[in-house]
């Protein structure tokens, strides 16, 4: 049985790598290199420089084309074992579709795994620094010095704000005149003044040479001051990171998405677009499983002895599927439908159809 195993696996190879490098050429054709080549002449960007940046952007792409190649090698791989009457033998010989699916699904959990690493340890990386070059041109850059820094904190569960921040400027990592005002049940508890300050990595403010005012709320007439030269506060939100340059979605990784949504939630923002394309980095890797299985029995399908055939039928599903995540997403993104579903909803679809079709051959 290994041997059936690596033999269905060699099949599946070679179409996959073929998928591959075809679906990685037709999207980097159609979304990259038309995009790019319009803004080396609209900035007047060399022509090397320009490529590097494709070169940059093509792991992206490549994230994308692993389901789609996933989807050609299983149809072709199994379309081909069909016509030539091999799963026929294999059945006369005692050995059934659930058999001969496994060495898919093992293959299909295999790539799904390189699929989630890719988009984790690549994507994010090149992606990053295609835009720093692009940037560099467009002269976009953000200055060090950041001026009248606002921003409010908000309890999670109840919504109501926990406290509010203001700093006059913010230079590499030193704060310059913060006033802090923190707020217990609704109503104002302390208002912090200093000169300066700074962030420390364990999730502590350090003001320097300040006053605080302390508002009991037992007695409303009565106001506790106290001068400090330093005073450790714990805030949770790295100032310094709101003068960095905002990461496009691409650029960041899972961990990343979850600490924007986390900040996102704090500050009273709106983090729903976030936890869509958190779920997404999880579903469009997953959809490799999906594929493989729905690719397999329909190459079982009577027919299919043509790769054109097969590259057609590809296309058709992915286009459905594509369509259908278009469609969730902008569902999600207008708070008709949880983001999670909207992310996996495409997969339940097409997953539910494979398996439709799974049982009926077996």
């Amino acid at each position: 049985m290994y041997i059936l195993d690596r033999y269905i696996i060699k099949e599946l190879a070679g179409p996959f790598v073929f998928g591959l490098a075809a679906f990685t050429c037709i999207l980097a054709g159609s979304t990259v290199l038309f995009y790019y080549i319009g803004e080396a002449v609209k900035y007047g960007i060399p022509i090397l420089t320009i490529l590097q940046v494709i070169i940059y952007k093509l792991p992206g792409v490549i994230a994308y084309a692993f389901p789609m190649s996933t989807l050609l090698a299983a149809i072709l791989a199994f379309s081909r074992l069909s016509a030539d009457l091999e799963i026929m033998a294999l059945r006369a010989a005692g050995i059934g579709f659930n058999r001969l699916i496994i060495p898919v699904i093992l293959l299909g959990v295999l790539i799904s795994g390189v699929s989630l690493w890719f988009n984790e340890s690549v994507v994010p990386r090149s992606a990053e620094s295609a835009q720093n070059i692009m940037r560099s041109f467009k002269d976009d850059f953000k200055p060090k010095i950041k001026q009248n820094v606002n921003f409010t904190e908000y309890d999670p569960k109840t919504k109501d704000p926990v406290r509010t921040i203001n700093v006059a400027a913010v230079e590499d990592d030193m704060l310059k005149n913060v006033t802090v005002a923190e707020f217990e049940n609704g109503k104002l508890a302390r208002i912090i003044r200093a000169k300066s300050g700074k962030w420390n990595n364990t999730g502590q403010w350090i003001f320097y040479d300040g006053i605080m005012h302390y508002f009991p709320t037992e007695n409303k007439k009565r106001v506790t001051i106290i001068e400090f030269k330093k005073e450790f506060v714990d805030i949770k939100i790295n100032p310094t990171d709101l003068t960095k340059r905002k990461k496009y979605l691409e650029e960041m990784t899972i961990l990343d998405l979850k600490e924007r949504i986390d900040f996102k939630t704090r500050t009273g923002d709106d983090p729903t677009e976030d936890k869509v394309y958190f779920h997404l980095r999880l579903s469009v890797p997953f959809a490799c499983l999906i594929f493989s299985i729905l690719g397999a029995t329909v190459g079982l399908r009577p027919h299919r002895s043509s790769s054109a055939i097969g590259l057609g039928i590809s296309l058709v599903v992915i286009i459905i599927y594509y369509i259908l995540l278009s469609v969730s997403m902008g569902m999600g993104l207008a708070h008709a439908i949880p983001p999670s579903l909207a992310a996996w909803l495409p997969n339940i679809v097409i997953g539910s159809a494979a398996f439709y079709l799974l049982r009926r051959i077996a």
